[in-house]
């Protein structure tokens, strides 16, 4: 990261210039504001059908389905082979599906399978790699992906049909990006040394969260929409690739031992590099340890208790996300590795 602060982790701040290597959308996709947009698009499709979705997810999200009168249900999902995996006996097979690549991992094989073989809507939410193999190979009916998680952009989310079914449409206007635009911008400033108030970005990206949080259904902004219109940079994939090899390879053997790492295959886009401690204490002191030195690992996802399986709920309480986005260098995600070793040194 070229500048004057070092911190990894948490919201975009502002990037200037262009990059001449993109690959290309799919055609006909649909440019949204949200990624919690496109079901609620798909209400009437859905009608009084149910939208299973698998058991760990981004609860906020399935709230907000459900505010909006979505029917849900949760369907198994479990951690296995270093992966987060679908208990297929728990998916009905002539319902709505939604369908997620967690983290990048999956290549998707086992879905495009059951969609073959059985009478679902299949949904696909492919934000955590939008430009993955599955995403581009996918037979669902509908996919999504919320590029504000990948991109520095301050809201977009594409919306598409893999098998050409008819993307719903609806009358809406571009949203309102101006608070988060503003923090980006504040927190650009902040890491060139710029004298700026830390808590004021941070409000900004609060506010402008919730804004987009409780919008109805928007277009994409005018000023994010112009930034992705081309294509989605391949040089970030790249960076994602081989910082995520490095940070793995800068593990110590005592880490490896303490914690269980998820496997990305050679031809996957990683979201960050994922770890599964043993236990949620530990997970919690090795997420307060990094935030002291000034690394900020976002946690997927926050569960309720009660609302989930107590699965799910371990599952949630054990991973750590760690950043390895285009924002950083080699030697930033290994020093990050350093700080994990440290941790499970004193542990």
């Amino acid at each position: 990261m070229e500048s004057k602060l070092w911190e990894i982790g948490s919201d975009f701040n502002a990037v200037s210039g262009s990059l001449c290597s993109l690959d290309s959308w799919p055609s006909e996709a649909l440019f949204l504001a949200s990624g919690r947009s496109p079901v609620l698009l798909l209400k009437n499709l859905l009608a009084e059908r149910v939208l299973y979705y698998p058991d760990y997810f981004c609860w906020d999200v399935i709230e907000f389905w459900k505010a909006h009168g979505i029917k849900t249900k949760a369907y198994r999902v479990f951690f296995a082979d270093n992966q987060i995996k679908v208990d297929f006996s728990s998916v009905p097979n002539n319902a709505a599906v939604l369908a997620v690549n967690f983290f990048g991992c999956d290549k998707g094989d086992l879905w495009k399978r059951f969609k073959s073989d059985n009478d679902i809507l299949l949904i696909e939410d492919h934000s955590h790699s939008p430009m993955s193999e599955w995403a581009k190979s996918s037979n669902a009916d509908f996919a999504f992906s919320s590029l504000r998680k990948t991109l520095p952009i301050p809201d977009g989310c594409i919306f598409w049909s893999p098998n050409h079914s008819e993307v719903p449409v609806v009358a809406m206007k571009p949203f309102d990006s101006s608070l988060k635009l503003e923090a980006m911008k504040l927190k650009s400033e902040y890491f060139e040394g710029i004298e700026v108030d830390k808590n004021t970005f941070l409000d900004l990206f609060t506010a402008g969260e919730q804004h987009l949080a409780e919008s109805e259904p928007c277009f994409i902004s005018d000023n994010s929409h112009k930034k992705i219109l081309g294509g989605y940079p391949i040089e970030y994939m790249n960076i994602r690739k081989s910082n995520q090899q490095l940070f793995i390879a800068n593990l110590s053997v005592l880490v490896r031992k303490n914690v269980e790492l998820f496997h990305f295959a050679d031809f996957a886009v990683p979201f960050g590099a994922v770890l599964k401690c043993s236990t949620p204490e530990i997970r919690a002191r090795l997420r307060s340890h990094l935030i002291a030195n000034k690394v900020y690992c976002p946690v997927h996802w926050p569960q309720k208790k009660g609302c989930v399986s107590q699965e799910s709920l371990s599952l949630s309480e054990q991973i750590i996300t760690i950043p390895i986005d285009q924002r950083y260098s080699l030697k930033d995600v290994g020093l990050v590795a350093q700080l994990i070793n440290r941790f499970f040194e004193n542990e």
